[in-house]
């Protein structure tokens, strides 16, 4: 799923989650604590993606992604683990995704898989996922609730094949997915991130409270996040702060901060 940066337009998919005029979400067809997947259908085709400037920003926003991404070269692998935060549905409705994943930063696809936390009509959901962008996001049906600890890795395995591993440390379970990439995959990007999707109707979803997560262990190509010097992303739009990434620690640890819905 692809940022929308403040200083250089890339694409979104999308979500389908009815909205109401207010803004506020609202499940039509199934009651609050239905599964995620039910408010799920087909992306939207992406955004045309601009070309990176040479004299990027270390630190940038973006209307949708907060985190860090790497786009300065070629990888095959990313990975991190946390723990799948709870969310305070009393603060409004919406959608946030914690995920690592290849491409999507500059280039028009995304192999990516992860965690979501869902607030609708003040009621929690979460869910766990897989992606190849843009192909139709695929949830799982494993047992996850908040508080459970992930590790989660996507790996270039060739020919534009693609290991996409998750596993739930705290339930005991792992999902161990090779998929084929969609058309385009150019491995030009490796990001480790917190995201408000997109609705049907072209609308970003408001950002749910989701306190704190934090990301440990996180590497690329095998190596500490830092040595891919990536860019570090706070999320903002309407002129408002949503979510802040921290400095690194240890080359691999970071924070993701709530600040606003929207």
């Amino acid at each position: 799923m692809s940022p929308s940066h403040n200083k250089r337009r890339l694409g979104v998919p999308a979500v389908a989650i009815a909205v109401v005029a207010t803004g506020t979400l609202a499940v039509e067809a199934a009651a609050p604590t239905a599964h995620p997947a039910a408010l799920f259908a087909g992306p939207m085709v992406p955004n045309s993606h601009a070309a990176h400037s040479l004299l990027r920003a270390q630190t940038t926003t973006t209307q949708n992604w907060s985190g860090y991404a790497a786009h300065s070269g070629t990888y095959t692998s990313v990975e991190s683990t946390w723990t799948q935060p709870a969310v305070d549905c009393s603060k409004g409705d919406g959608w946030v995704l914690l995920w690592a994943g290849l491409d999507g930063d500059g280039s028009p696809t995304v192999e990516q898989t992860g965690t979501g936390a869902l607030c609708s009509w003040g009621q929690a959901s979460y869910a766990t996922w897989w992606e190849t962008f843009p192909n139709t996001i695929q949830f799982y049906k494993d047992p996850i609730k908040a508080g459970d600890k992930f590790t989660a890795k996507v790996t270039f395995q060739g020919n534009a094949e693609y290991e996409l591993l998750l596993t739930d440390l705290t339930q005991g379970w792992t999902e161990d997915n090779l998929q084929k990439a969609a058309s385009g995959a150019t491995n030009a990007s490796a990001e480790v991130v917190a995201e408000t999707p997109k609705t049907i109707f072209g609308v970003l979803t408001p950002l749910p409270d989701f306190g704190t997560a934090t990301f440990t262990g996180s590497r690329i190509d095998g190596q500490p996040l830092a040595a891919a010097d990536p860019d570090q992303i706070n999320l903002a739009r309407n002129g408002h702060t949503l979510a802040t990434t921290s400095a690194l620690t240890n080359g691999t640890d970071f924070t993701e901060t709530w600040t606003a819905n929207n």
